[in-house]
């Protein structure tokens, strides 16, 4: 095109002639100065300048458009102006006559009526619908140094002499030192933050993190110094060739949705990064050149630039770094970051993938171990909770499905049925489980002493109150707290025991704060509280509070089946606790124990089979049986059948022992009886000694 100059434009109507003198100058260009000086933004630069200008030249709007060296074209940067502000755009400084010209000229431009100006494309257009009428684009700069233009808007047209052409050029210079200064503190900032960004990310980069966590770091570290809507990690896998997409961060807050996937590299900008081993940066014009569905769903998705970093490990490509964002291609400086970036990240991914390695063997060992462990214990063995009847599993479902969740739970049983290993096995199986559980037997503690235990005391709160004492609730904080027989809870001290569960707020004893408390509270008890509330003997609101879940754990007499392995179970502990070697238990005596009441329950059977141990110097069990009733249902199959059974334990036990009855090494003490009973009963079931 031609070159635009001022002598040219042609003058239109309503021209303001100025004349302004030196002193004038003087004093608004040293009012300009002070005005700007100490401003660290271009927005509010821009701002003093305009309200000082304002004095000489009646403009209507001021912007400061700065070029752009790595995509070579202007951006509107800031803009003084009392309308509503027109749209930002790029302005290519090889694609615009107007821009090109002032760019190279170094001359101002007078542009005194816009409506039948064609050159200048969308800028004109958008000064036109923005109520623009008139344009002076003055050029801006540093002595060599060009930094843009600045662009002086009038809503009528407007032709200034050569004296404003001049100021306007002598305040383009001023302006010019204070954006140069702007400029430079802005590239040493980015500088610092890249360094920051560079620090930050080897120090995420050395820790220990999971993949997922690693890469989200480094996404959040990048993204002060290269922005970007997502980031992913692309992982090849050396033995199939195929890539993994994973780590898949969104550190702008943008939505990226997307599972973890697998597929071949081919048509994906990573599979190029990989083959080529340089950085690949793409725009939405590339769609052509890469054919894959998963680059074409992030063109559908607005992600229209991208950048992918090869990850090389020694002399092998372990994988890739892609950045993707909606706007702007990524600039020659940010690719090179990221380059830099790129080889501490795979170092840090092959470490990961190393680590990750270990800890998946470590735990696959643990898993195995585990294993072996339960293959060892018995079936449905849950800790010390050995059992396989439905009246067992019926339990063992409960405790699973109240576990997890933070609910009260009333244990309720006859004595010795094991409500404390029921309580043990829900802490365990809970959240709470690597916290601590608290055991409080509320019968064991007397009346008196029963608060203070509970809630603690303060100092001097009693006689005896030496020092301040922590209560059991307060030590179970984000644990579990087992109250055991809670029925013997005293009347008086219910309500403070209900506000402490409900409320999980307690008062030590002798104290006036209120202490707050996280406890999952399992109570056990062996008496009807449902009666106890009835008759008056227990509070009906913490009744209820306790009785949320209700746990009834059947007696032994009801799981027969598990008697057997009870016995196995118990005989197996106790040896090895007192180092003996047992290794058979006679069928007889298991069908005798199975026949058995167990009033005791498993407490009961378990000294059974302690005391039994204890007996049997030999590998085989010698059961001292209880001298009690055998079972109701037993008793009513005595006949033929029941003395039948009784003989042959009996007749064992006398063989075992070569016929001796009594001594040590006596069938009596085999069977835990005394001399006397067996002597009686071998007359009743007519049995004599046989000799050979």
């Amino acid at each position: 095109m031609d070159c635009v100059r001022v002598e040219d434009i042609v003058p239109s109507v309503n021209i303001l002639d100025m004349a302004i003198s030196d002193p004038e100058i003087h004093s608004v260009i040293f009012d300009l100065t002070k005005s700007i000086a100490g401003h660290s933004d271009l927005e509010t630069l821009c701002e003093a300048m305009a309200a000082s200008l304002r004095r000489v030249v009646n403009f209507d709007d001021l912007g400061v458009a700065l070029h752009d060296p790595d995509r070579n074209e202007f951006r509107l940067h800031a803009l003084s102006t009392s309308r509503p502000r027109p749209q930002e755009i790029p302005i290519p400084a090889g694609g615009n006559p107007l821009a090109e010209w002032v760019w190279r000229e170094q001359r101002p431009l007078v542009l005194a009526s816009l409506e039948e100006e064609t050159r200048g494309g969308d800028v004109i257009r958008i000064a036109r619908e923005g109520g623009v009428r008139a344009l002076i684009v003055v050029p801006l700069s540093n002595g060599d140094k060009r930094l843009g233009f600045l662009g002086f808007g009038f809503v009528q047209p407007y032709q200034p002499d050569e004296h404003v052409l001049q100021f306007l050029q002598r305040v383009a210079s001023e302006f010019a030192v204070a954006v140069d200064g702007y400029l430079a503190r802005n590239a040493l900032q980015k500088e610092r933050d890249r360094i920051h960004a560079l620090f930050e990310i080897t120090t995420a980069l050395v820790s220990k993190l999971p993949m997922d966590e690693l890469i989200h770091e480094i996404s959040s570290q990048l993204s002060k110094v290269a922005a970007h809507d997502a980031a992913v990690l692309v992982r090849l896998d050396k033995t199939t060739g195929l890539v993994h997409l994973s780590g898949l961060d969104s550190p702008g807050g943008v939505p990226f949705e997307r599972e973890e996937t697998s597929g071949s590299a081919e048509g994906l900008p990573a599979g190029e990064a990989i083959r080529t081993r340089q950085p690949v940066v793409t725009s939405v014009v590339d769609f052509d050149r890469f054919y894959s569905p998963l680059y074409r769903e992030l063109v559908d998705r607005g992600f229209h630039s991208a950048c992918s970093v090869p990850l090389i490990s020694g002399d092998e490509v372990i994988g890739v770094l892609d950045l993707i964002r909606r706007e702007d291609p990524f600039r020659h400086d940010e690719v090179q970051l990221l380059t830099q970036v790129g080889r501490q990240v795979a170092i840090a991914v092959e470490n990961s993938l190393a680590y990750r390695e270990v800890s998946e063997l470590k735990d696959r060992l643990a898993k195995e171990k585990l294993y072996l462990e339960e293959e060892i214990r018995l079936d449905q063995n849950a800790g010390s909770m050995v059992g396989e009847s439905p009246a067992f599993r019926a339990v063992w479902r409960s405790i699973q499905i109240v576990a997890p969740t933070d609910s009260t739970v009333l244990v309720q049983g006859e004595t010795g049925t094991g409500k404390e290993l029921v309580a043990r096995a829900i802490h365990d199986l809970s959240a709470r489980s690597k916290r601590s559980f608290i055991k409080v037997n509320c019968a064991a503690i007397p009346a008196t002493l029963l608060e203070s235990e509970l809630f603690g005391h303060e100092r001097g709160s009693f006689t005896g109150a030496h020092a301040q004492k922590i209560g059991r609730f307060e030590l179970a904080h984000q644990g579990t707290l087992f109250l055991d027989e809670i029925g013997e809870i005293p009347l008086e001290l219910q309500p403070k025991l209900l506000r402490a569960i409900q409320e999980q707020e307690l008062e030590r004893l002798g104290g006036n704060r209120t202490i707050h408390v996280d406890v999952r509270f399992v109570a056990a008890t062996n008496r009807n509280l449902k009666q106890m509330v009835d008759e008056g003997k227990f509070r009906s609101d913490l009744y209820y509070r306790l009785n949320v879940f209700p746990l009834t754990v059947p007696p032994l007499r009801e799981r027969r089946d598990d008697i057997p392995l009870l016995v196995r179970y118990f005989a197996q502990k106790h040896a090895t606790r007192m180092k003996r070697e047992i290794e058979e238990i006679p069928s007889t005596s298991l069908d005798a124990l199975t026949r058995y009441e167990w009033p005791g329950n498993i407490r009961e059977l378990q000294n059974v089979i302690e005391r039994s141990v204890i007996l049997s110097p030999g590998r085989v069990l010698q059961v001292a049986l209880p001298e009690l009733p055998l079972a109701p249902a037993t008793r009513s199959r005595t006949g033929a059948m029941g003395e039948a059974a009784e003989r042959d334990r009996i007749m064992h036990a006398l063989q075992q022992c070569g016929w001796r009855v009594a001594g040590e090494d006596g069938a009596a003490a085999m069977l835990g009886m005394r001399r006397t009973t067996l002597q009686s009963r071998m007359q009743r079931l007519k049995i004599e000694r046989q000799y050979k």
